[in-house]
């Protein structure tokens, strides 16, 4: 019978529902029957070998069999499906999983071992113990040829074989280990710590073991073992492998220790130490370094140096001096003791003292960088400079024969002098030629009793610019006395803007005492055109509120007798605010007070009023929307009309929604000769009519919410049976608890009708 031919592979699961785990280890003859080289493989998903349709299904189950199983029982499962090879060519093989190790909570080994099989097969078929069996003779071959220990021991941890490697590494010959139980070369720690294995069934991987070798020194390993079990969950044996690590471990030791030392070298540096190799990568970053760019160690290292503090105006010359000094083996700026510009973390830059020296390590080389932050120093150095040229003011120093010595850039602003074409010239050059002959007069009795003062106190001082043009100045002065010389600082402040300020501030006091007496004036108009006071009579009573948005408001109300049977009620908005909006409802009250002699209706008195004042409206882009009621109180009939303005509310006794009166029409000065929609109703006892501009429903809150009609029908209901004042008065207490404020936007107009 055809022995199968065994192939490992080992692949990784993260977490434990990944179903496509990625390749970690394969054996070179499973590369091989695969057509890949075990580079192409390793990394790869899993997935890749498996054949779309059953295959895919079966090694899908078989993953979740095995990560299903509890830690009591083998962690096994077996299928027989489909692979494909590199080639593409489909391979029916026997697939064997065993859950190798958990090397932590989210990471699981896993081996597959793939075996020959023939058309028609099943698991049954197989017998995987003996296709273990078959590779032991390669195993020990293999053995004999590696510099691992490799060994078997039975069930109970006995070695049943060792590889010739185990005198290299613990000093015994093969057969001084056979028979011997693993625990009894280790040390005594271990043998505690790793009693458990032999029982455990579970795989291990890089377990670090410490020996004992036959002369008695302590021996470190790197332990991988690999539990056999056949089909039936029996274990056959254990096979492993171990490494000695002893030699790299004590290296790594000394390593540590030397690096310790000099880290503690560096680290105790007063200056940030930098070290970068040939490429311009950050090796080395010491804690001042740290503390001075911002960087942490962790992120410094392995990242290029001259883009964590060098400038990027600086880093195209950086590395032309890094290639030349590789190239020609010279840099100027190295081995010397330098001022440059570096910058931190934050992106600010700053000055800093730098030297640089170069070490030849081997064929390449490595530069370390001594570097202290001199900020402090410069900023003592150019204290005064920086005094001077920061100023908002022109600086100006003059000897004592009048001659300017020094300016600062201020002084080439306000003046229009280079610095070049100021130094060395008499200060009168920024003199208007008509007060010249004066200031030097002034300029010499100052000279005579310096003390720092204003110039010209009480007076209007000008400079002159170098194109001739005068602006209004103010000076200020002070004397540097020294052994050397006697020196006079002018301090010169442009104060065209403040002029013009005063300028603007004062015509700005006159236009806003017009402003207010013109408003004063609107506002007596507009206080007139509201009625004095409600009507009250047996049968009904109408009340009226505006609040202006401004002062002056561009909203409307009216209600007067047109005979003793008619009531005219009236409520307007023209558009805008202030004088202008307020003006334009003087002339629509006294449009509709004209016609309040005659006999007209609603309807008849929107048109005549329309057309009056049409010209008006359209030559000074305003609107107006406005409601006109009519009621006569021997009918008990409303008769009304509306041009563009939102319908009044009618709220009959015992009703919980108010039914809204409107009818067709145009807003005022759109349009000429326009018709307009004529409704009538009858009033009952109890109705209430509400008439409101939209300033009331269109008030906004600070969430941008409306106070909207439902809150005013809601209100209306639940205070019918108050007085139209009262009515009023709630209204408006609401809508400021609701806005929670006491002004807005809008001008807001009521005015309540309410029949007895």
């Amino acid at each position: 019978m055809h022995q199968p031919t065994t192939r490992i592979i080992i692949i990784e699961l993260v977490g434990p529902y990944d179903t496509a785990p990625r390749i970690k280890q394969l054996t070179p003859c499973a590369a091989t029957f695969l057509g890949y080289t075990e580079h192409e493989l390793i990394g790869k998903p899993i997935d890749l070998i498996f054949a779309d349709g059953s295959g895919n299904t079966l090694w899908q189950a078989a993953l979740a069999k095995v990560t299903r199983q509890s830690a009591s029982t083998p962690l096994r499962a077996s299928f027989v499906g489909d692979i494909v090879s590199k080639a593409n060519d489909k391979i029916q093989v026997l697939i064997s999983l065993a859950v190798l190790s958990k090397l932590t909570p989210d990471k699981t080994d896993i081996a597959l071992l793939i075996q020959d099989s023939g058309v028609g097969r099943t698991v049954d078929d197989f017998n995987v113990e003996s296709a273990f069996t078959e590779s032991e003779e390669r195993f020990r071959q293999m053995a004999e040829m590696a510099g691992e220990w490799l060994w078997e021991q039975d069930p109970e941890g006995y070695y049943s074989y060792s590889s010739a490697a185990v005198s290299q590494i613990l000093g015994y010959s093969p057969d001084e280990v056979l028979g011997k139980h693993y625990t009894e070369f280790l040390t005594p720690q271990d043998k505690a710590n790793q009693q458990h294995y032999a029982t455990s069934r579970r795989p291990f991987y890089a377990l670090l073991s410490h020996y004992r070798h036959k002369d008695g020194r302590q021996i470190l390993t790197e332990s991988t073992g690999l539990p056999i079990i056949n089909a039936v969950g029996k274990l056959l044996k254990w096979r492993g492998v171990d490494r000695d690590i002893t030699a790299r471990i004590h290296f790594q030791d000394a390593l540590i220790e030397s690096e310790k030392r000099i880290r503690l070298i560096i680290e105790s540096s007063l200056s940030a130490i930098v070290i970068m190799d040939s490429y311009g990568i950050v090796t080395d970053w010491n804690h001042p370094a740290e503390k001075i760019f911002g960087w942490t160690t962790d992120e410094a290292i392995g990242r290029r140096l001259d883009e964590l503090i060098i400038p990027p105006q600086l880093r195209d010359a950086h590395r032309r001096g890094l290639e030349r000094f590789l190239r020609t083996g010279s840099g100027p700026l190295l081995n010397q003791l330098l001022e440059q510009t570096a910058i931190r973390r934050d992106g600010t830059e700053f000055p800093v003292e730098l030297s640089i020296s170069p070490l030849k390590l081997g064929n390449t080389y490595i530069f370390s960088g001594f570097i202290h932050d001199i900020t402090e120093r410069k900023r003592l150095e150019q204290r005064f400079r920086q005094a001077v040229e920061s100023a908002p003011n022109a600086i100006v120093m003059v000897n004592k024969s009048g001659t300017i010595e020094m300016v600062n850039s201020q002084t080439e602003a306000f003046f229009g002098y280079s610095r070049a074409e100021l130094i060395g010239q008499p200060v009168e050059i920024l003199v208007p030629k008509r007060f010249r002959n004066a200031h030097v007069g002034v300029r010499q009795a100052y000279l005579k009793a310096p003390v720092s003062r204003p110039m010209g106190a009480g007076q209007d001082l000008y400079g002159l610019r170098k194109d001739g043009t005068e602006f209004p100045v103010e000076i200020g002065l002070s004397l540097i006395d020294s052994k050397e010389e006697t020196l006079v600082l002018s301090t010169i402040v442009d104060i065209t803007t403040r002029k013009a300020t005063e300028a603007a501030i004062r015509q700005a006091q006159i236009n806003l005492a017009i402003a207010q007496s013109e408003i004063k004036i609107a506002q007596r108009i507009q206080a007139s055109l509201s009625p004095s006071a409600p009507i009250k009579s047996n049968h009904f009573e109408v009340t009226g509120y505006c609040l202006p948005a401004d002062q002056v408001g561009g909203d409307y109300f009216d209600y007067f007798y047109r005979n003793e049977d008619h009531l005219d009620m009236i409520i307007a908005d023209v558009s805008g605010h202030s004088i202008g909006p307020a003006l334009f409802m003087v002339e629509t009250r006294s449009a509709i007070r004209t016609q309040a002699g005659g006999s007209a209706t609603p309807a008849e008195t929107l048109s005549v009023l329309n057309n009056f004042l049409f010209e008006d409206l359209d030559k000074s882009d305003y609107f107006i929307t406005l409601f006109y009621l009519q009621y006569n109180s021997s009918t008990q009939q409303l008769s009304f009309a509306n041009a563009g303005h939102p319908p009044p509310l009618l709220l009959s006794p015992f009703q919980s929604e108010c039914r809204q009166l409107d009818a067709e029409g145009l807003i005022l000065g759109i349009n000429k000769n326009v018709v307009f929609e004529e409704k009538t109703t009858v009033l009952s006892q109890g109705d209430l009519i509400l008439l409101y501009t939209d300033g009331l429903t269109e008030a906004e809150n600070a969430d941008g919410e409306f106070f909207g009609l439902k809150r005013v029908n809601d209100i209306l209901v639940q205070y019918a049976q108050h007085s139209p004042q009262a009515i009023i008065e709630i209204l408006l207490a609401r809508l400021k608890q609701f806005c929670r404020n006491e002004s807005f936007n809008d001008d807001i107009t009521l005015m309540i009708f309410k029949r007895h």
